[in-house]
């Protein structure tokens, strides 16, 4: 469980929070905002890019303030996806076991690959993948490092709307399945709205909304979240 009490930073001229949040284990919580609403912002705090100004930052308990980014061994699945054009696929989905080729990394391997579908790429050049396949493959890449927290950051940006409702979708049940807390921004409504077990709204960095999704979407708080909700 990741839990946020009364986070804030400032950057320049622009202050986020302070904001409070909870994810439990197997829940995905949405950050939903405009660009420049401090979304990412909030994941480098937590990932441990940025340090806080003010506020705590506890996983299953432990404070992680102070703690180095490569301690917190987190998941993170940036928008610009990082994979390495130099290896095929199954390369880069097992570039951060310790020991790919033991018996448990191999099972745990071959489930990955199964529960995304991309057995038939794994020979594959990364460049050679569409948007969506990319996707799948930093995906499984960062779940086989068995995070205690992932965080995903507008990854399915550049994707045509089909394909994007459809990873959607599968990154959802893998996550429950997994039991892995999870916190997903975007600036699109709709995608906020099929991923979300909970949706946080940011605008101009204060926490406006903050609620499970049918709440917000049944008895949203504010005029802007309900300005989101009419472009659905």
């Amino acid at each position: 469980m990741i839990k946020i009490e009364e986070l804030s930073k400032r950057l320049g001229n622009f202050q986020l929070g302070p904001l409070s949040l909870e994810v439990s284990e197997a829940q995905i919580l949405v950050v939903l905002g405009r660009n420049g609403s401090g979304k990412t912002t909030l994941l480098n705090l937590i990932s441990g890019i940025l340090r806080p100004d003010q506020g705590k930052i506890f996983l299953d308990k432990i404070l992680l303030n102070g703690m180095p980014l490569e301690k917190r061994k987190m998941g993170y699945v940036f928008q610009r996806l990082c994979l390495f054009p130099h290896l095929d696929v199954f390369s880069n989905i097992t570039f951060g076991i310790r020991s790919p080729k033991d018996s448990e990394s191999i099972i745990k391997t071959k489930e990955m690959v199964s529960m995304l579908g991309i057995g038939p790429l794994l020979t594959r050049n990364i460049q050679s993948l569409s948007g969506g396949e990319q996707q799948k493959v930093a995906l499984a890449r960062t779940l086989l490092t068995e995070p205690p927290l992932l965080l995903m950051d507008e990854p399915s940006t550049s994707m045509d709307i089909t394909i994007k409702l459809a990873l959607i979708q599968e990154v959802k049940v893998i996550v429950h399945r997994l039991k892995i807390p999870t916190i997903y921004v975007t600036h699109h409504a709709s995608e906020a709205f099929n991923m979300a077990d909970k949706i946080m709204i940011l605008h101009n960095g204060y926490l406006v909304e903050n609620g499970t999704r049918d709440e917000i979407m049944l008895e949203p708080k504010v005029q802007f979240t309900k300005t989101l909700i009419q472009s659905l």
